[in-house]
């Protein structure tokens, strides 16, 4: 099986450094790239086409985007784990409903709590520190029961998003997106983890159908 191939993005330091060698030391897990400079990031993210990127937001000030929604965005094609946010409370709950998939404290959790958040995210599925304030973790449960089946979730796919439903309603296959797009089938795989989320669903079958409910595609 394939590792799970992570980049991160932030400048050099202490917490960094140790989320880094625990990822390196992680069986199954694979640091492919650092970057301490925000549009370099972004250049290799679309050139390596990792698994993960895991963006150091409190020690990125002078290299990163201003709010974790602009960071998450710019990172549409990947999952994203976003580490410490200055708001803590406000800025998780916009960073997961802008589509990010994990965050980590880095506060005295350990080895493990690490790797079971990058595992999860991996998997295509949220995952938070269990460190958090019981409120955010409140408000993040009530987020994901809003993103069961049916019309509770209404959240809007991004214009490349609403590329690949597009393809999607219209019968193509990964390889023929990704191939109709100019990107990977990897990139095409990530969109979709992203637009079965936003629509609520577990399947392409599903996607088409509520795309099509929605007025998002035509059949």
């Amino acid at each position: 099986m394939a590792p799970t191939r992570i980049l991160m993005i932030g400048r050099k330091t202490m917490c960094l450094e140790g989320l880094s060698a625990i990822l390196s030391a992680s069986p199954g897990i694979e640091v492919i790239g650092r970057s301490t400079d925000w549009k370099d990031g972004l250049a290799r993210a679309a050139t390596l086409e990792p698994d993960i990127v895991i963006v150091d937001m409190v020690h990125c000030e002078e290299c990163g985007p201003a709010t974790p929604v602009a960071c998450v965005s710019a990172l549409e094609s990947t999952k994203v784990i976003l580490v410490g946010l200055p708001d803590a409370d406000s800025g998780i709950i916009d960073a997961f409903e802008a589509g990010a998939l994990g965050y980590l404290t880095l506060s005295g959790q350990s080895a493990e709590d690490v790797r079971r958040v990058v595992t999860t995210v991996a998997a295509g599925e949220a995952a938070l520190d269990p460190k958090l304030s019981a409120g955010v973790l409140s408000r993040m449960r009530r987020l994901a029961r809003s993103a069961g089946p049916g019309p509770a979730r209404e959240a809007t796919p991004t214009e490349r998003e609403n590329d690949v439903l597009e393809l999607l309603v219209a019968g193509r296959s990964n390889r023929e997106i990704a191939h109709a797009l100019n990107v990977s089938e990897s990139t095409v795989k990530n969109h979709l983890h992203a637009l079965y989320a936003k629509l609520g669903v577990e399947s392409r079958s599903q996607a088409i159908s509520e795309a099509i409910r929605r007025g998002l595609a035509t059949p």
